[in-house]
């Protein structure tokens, strides 16, 4: 159910200016505390890993014609790449805003824009909607744990979800980021075997898991 203040948080989201809004987002990550180390990830979730150059890469060896539902797409840069590398079926974009998208991704037909919160859009779907879950929107723990607690119901048996930004980023003054600690939180709990991981030269590394099947 979503949270009364939903839609006033997306009215006034909407209102803000974008100058405004990424200044808004730096002080939030340089307030936030440091999170606890990432607990260790079971041997067994690694066995079928691969090791792949880039998050492109990993497009490539995803299947075609997939429905996808990619959660932050700011401009549309990787939401470009899912198009031309994985032509999707279906590719939805969840996000509080899109002034910036790009109009030849907005304007493709395999393309369906959501706006809102995502947890709330996410909800709206049929469970098993989707073969592919990219998460890329707010990078806060919290967020990242409602994300992952919205997408696991509608991501099909032996569907794949990824995260951007899988690592550690704890600078003073300039942000802290909870994805790692979120992802490795679930994989030592539920057990979902990584499938993918993505190097990047600037430690912001991709992960990928597998949704195992009943």
């Amino acid at each position: 159910m979503p949270k009364p203040d939903g839609p006033l948080k997306l009215a006034l989201r909407r209102k803000t200016p974008e100058p405004v809004k990424r200044l808004a987002r730096l002080l939030r990550l340089a307030v936030m505390p440091v999170p606890p180390s990432a607990p260790d990830l079971p041997a067994e979730t690694l066995e079928m890993c691969r090791f792949l150059p880039s998050r492109f890469d990993m497009l490539d060896h995803l299947p075609k014609s997939m429905v996808i539902a990619e959660l932050g797409s700011l401009r549309g840069d990787y939401s470009r790449e899912i198009l031309k590398r994985c032509a999707p079926a279906k590719l939805h974009l969840l996000d509080i805003d899109f002034s910036e998208l790009k109009d030849d991704v907005s304007n493709h037909p395999a393309v369906t824009l959501h706006q809102g919160l995502t947890t709330e859009t996410l909800a709206r779907f049929e469970d098993g909607a989707f073969d592919f879950i990219y998460v890329d929107a707010d990078h806060s723990y919290d967020a990242v744990v409602s994300d992952i607690a919205a997408s696991v119901p509608k991501l099909k048996p032996g569907g794949v979800i990824a995260f951007n930004d899988f690592g550690r980023i704890v600078r003073p003054g300039f942000g802290v980021f909870g994805v790692r600690q979120a992802v490795c939180e679930f994989i030592a709990r539920e057990h979902w075997p990584v499938i993918y991981f993505c190097f990047n030269c600037e430690a912001l590394y991709d992960i990928a898991l597998r949704k195992p099947s009943p």
